[in-house]
């Protein structure tokens, strides 16, 4: 994300200006830092589930962009890494939403927002009803744009922002309803995604330029059509089965990386999905422990493998549907695309959405389209770009030396 009007000279302040945030000014910012922006972090402890809390604490004067910002984090409610890859991802997941936060992505900053004049947006801001509440909706011609584009609904206001959770909350994230794993909805999910639509809204605001090769794949709700945002939800049934779901199985969250169950959120107005569960995240070793049939299948970080359902078992009575976590490759020839799934040591090809029979076992593995998975859940990307500390290469991470990790957010001898 680069700045469109950077600082000129030094970032500083006057001791005039008292404090930022309730903080003393830093000696820093008294004498002048080579920067455009300066973010404070502090922390706390309290017995709440309240994570985190961010907000701008000065406006530039010539352009009104927050040139310092503070986050707040309570560490009653992060758990430490201590060496474990995946709660550092979701810590730096967590780092990276309030960051945004305090770039901008806030009801506090979006009346703001200028043109591309520099002079100050206007009705950008609107109401509507949206599932019986009042919402706020930011209509911003990168983010509208990109929106009615990938849901096929050319009538979409804007980006209706969530209309739950209190001032807190509510039209500072996207509609946990609609962006579903995005991450810049409200509450903690695993494997969030920093989707186009995030750095839409940020170029939106009139201050930045952002690098859209870093925005993450982001399939949720794709061509859905207006009906995906506007229709009710109900938990006894849902007319787009592969975002949302409407029974009490385990099956497959939406990103394809990890098994859950079907589950509704306070602030996803009655619709229920698939909830991504670290006891069954395809990217986790422990989660072989849960399985069933684990001597099938691939866990952990860097195996390659996704979320499949079926009812694959050794006994005629197969306890219903469930996850599992395969290994596979997509083949794509002229028009027709295959998918092999590595099943033990034997691989399997679905060549069209339907039930797969695994010799040897009772049940079956339920073979998704083979061209929806691949452009999808399928698609190998190079998450977060390689957070700036390697080069992707054929959709994986080539890390700079003394950088490790599936996106190179790793240094030193911290990453086993």
């Amino acid at each position: 994300m680069s700045v469109k009007y950077p600082v000129q000279g030094s970032l500083s302040l006057s001791r005039n200006v008292g404090d930022v945030c309730g903080v003393n000014i830093p000696n820093d910012l008294l004498t002048g830092v080579q920067a455009d922006f300066y973010i404070l972090y502090t922390s706390h402890y309290e017995d709440t589930n309240v994570v985190a809390s961010s907000r701008y604490c000065y406006l530039s004067s010539r352009t009104n962009r927050p040139l310092v910002g503070m986050t707040d984090f309570n560490r009653n409610q992060i758990q430490s890494a201590n060496g474990d890859v995946l709660i550092h991802e979701q810590n730096m997941y967590l780092v990276m939403h309030e960051f945004m936060h305090t770039l901008g992505f806030s009801t506090n900053t979006y009346k703001y927002f200028i043109d591309n004049n520099g002079k100050t947006l206007t009705n950008h801001i609107k109401t509507i009803t949206y599932d019986g509440k009042k919402t706020t909706v930011l209509d911003l011609p990168p983010l509208t744009k990109r929106l009615r584009n990938h849901f096929g609904c050319s009538s979409l206001p804007g980006a209706i922002m969530e209309n739950d959770g209190g001032s807190g909350n509510s039209a500072s994230h996207f509609e946990r309803k609609m962006f579903f794993y995005e991450t810049m909805t409200s509450g903690n999910i695993l494997s969030r995604r920093i989707s186009q639509f995030s750095l839409a809204l940020l170029e939106g605001s009139g201050w930045y330029v952002p690098d859209y090769s870093y925005a993450e794949p982001y399939f949720y709700g794709e061509g859905e059509g207006c009906g995906f945002i506007y229709d009710q939800c109900s938990s006894r049934s849902t007319g787009f089965p592969l975002d949302r779901c409407a029974d009490n199985n385990r099956g497959c969250a939406p990103q394809g990386r990890a098994g859950g169950y079907c589950q509704g959120e306070s602030n996803a107005d009655g619709c229920q999905f698939y909830v991504p569960d670290i006891d069954y995240d395809c990217e986790n070793a422990d989660a072989a422990d849960n399985a069933r049939l684990p001597n099938l299948q691939a866990f952990g970080r860097g195996a390659g493998s996704k979320c499949f359902t079926g009812t694959l078992n050794t006994r005629k009575s197969n306890g219903g549907s469930t996850s599992f976590c395969f290994k596979f490759s997509c083949v794509t020839q002229g028009a027709s695309t295959k998918l092999n799934v590595q099943v033990g040591a034997e691989t399997y090809t679905c060549q069209e959405q339907g039930d797969m029979m695994i010799d040897g076992y009772y049940g079956h593995i339920d073979c998704p389209d083979p061209a929806t998975f691949c452009k999808t859940v399928g698609v190998t990307y190079c998450p977060r770009n390689c957070m700036g500390r390697g080069t992707c290469v054929n959709g994986k991470c080539q890390c700079y030396k003394n950088n490790y990790g599936v996106d190179c957010g790793l240094n030193g001898n911290w990453y086993n």
